[in-house]
């Protein structure tokens, strides 16, 4: 095995990335690279490799002085390496390893958020290769991820499994309104004019880094992943809804509508619009909320996922992990040494 350690946004590569791998929309090197380009323009972003001849995996980080962090934000729905080739899990694992091992030779602490567990058991081979290079790795829930998972359903009975106010509240603001749905999958500068003007008239804090939804949309398009819903008034846009589709999931990035349209629930007629779309037309096998276990999020969803943090420590630097240790400890998910 080869390493390579690479600080920038070097692309050069001649290994391809699977097809699973293509459709992870935010494990891609594109989605990082957007990332970095509008949220972290301020930081130094390292993007440190292990290769094989035929695999290499990418763990994108963010630096603050001796510490590292991930490469995400709120606008991530999880993270994990960049994978690319046909390496197996034993591969996967010393790739890892070996960067966590160069890693420990210039930092002292590593946090990773957001880990979702999806079937492929990311977080713990995340930890076991920290800890097989000789970090200190914790492995702890932080929040939670809201998914209904809808595959071989049609919308008639996702919707009847719905609680009886949500359904009800559709059922009523639906009678007399005037309305109209729209689907876009292109972006343009009219489009993007009425989402920001709903965004603006909405509940909503301004957005912090408002050029990185509009990449969002405008890279999902490009990719032909792009969903992006319109609730209209005559012409007047009412709500809006970003969603893409990465895989044979449907992903919710925002949602808002106009507060002065609060009595008739544009908003919660336009979710009711992109589910049935989501479900029957796109026939997607699982509808995920993104970041945050808000409550409104339950009524639309089967099940929340737990959100996991991997924090990693220097054992040589105990100023660093023993407080952490200290206060985490009772978070701490039962996992294997």
């Amino acid at each position: 095995m080869t390493s390579r350690y690479s600080i920038g946004m070097n692309r050069d590569s001649d290994i391809s990335p699977s097809p699973k791998d293509a459709q992870a929309g935010f494990h891609r090197r594109d989605w990082f690279d957007m990332l970095a380009r509008h949220c972290f323009a301020q930081s130094r972003v390292l993007f440190p490799m292990a290769q094989t001849n035929t695999t290499r995996a990418t763990l994108p980080l963010v630096e603050d002085g001796n510490a590292l962090s991930a490469l995400a934000n709120y606008y991530s729905f999880s993270y994990a390496p960049i994978l690319e080739g046909d390496g197996d899990r034993a591969t996967t694992l010393s790739l890892l390893a070996r960067i966590a091992a160069d890693l420990r030779a210039s930092h002292s602490r590593i946090s990773v958020y957001p880990l979702v567990d999806d079937g492929a058991g990311m977080p713990d081979l995340l930890r076991a290769a920290f800890a097989r290079a000789g970090w200190i790795a914790l492995l702890t829930d932080q929040n939670s991820n809201y998914v209904a998972d809808v595959a071989g359903q049609d919308f008639a009975s996702y919707w009847k499994a719905r609680p009886g106010a949500l359904r009800s509240a559709v059922r009523r603001k639906g009678k007399g309104a005037h309305y109209a749905h729209f689907i876009h999958r292109e972006m343009d500068d009219a489009l993007w004019a009425d989402y920001c003007a709903v965004y603006a008239a909405s509940w909503k804090n301004a957005e912090p880094w408002p050029d990185m939804v509009r990449a969002i949309a405008e890279d999902a398009a490009r990719r032909g992943a792009l969903r992006l819903g319109i609730t209209r008034h005559e012409e007047r846009p009412v709500a809006a809804q970003l969603w893409t589709i990465e895989g044979d999931t449907a992903c919710i990035h925002k949602i808002a509508h106009d507060s002065g349209e609060d009595t008739h629930s544009p908003g919660t007629l336009l979710s009711h619009h992109m589910f049935a779309h989501m479900i029957d037309v796109e026939e997607v096998a699982r509808i995920d909320y993104g970041t945050g276990g808000n409550p409104y999020k339950r009524d639309w969803m089967d099940r929340a996922r737990p959100m996991l943090r991997l924090d990693c420590f220097h054992p040589r630097s105990a100023r660093w992990w023993l407080p952490a240790l200290r206060t985490r400890i009772s978070q701490l998910v039962g996992r294997r040494g």
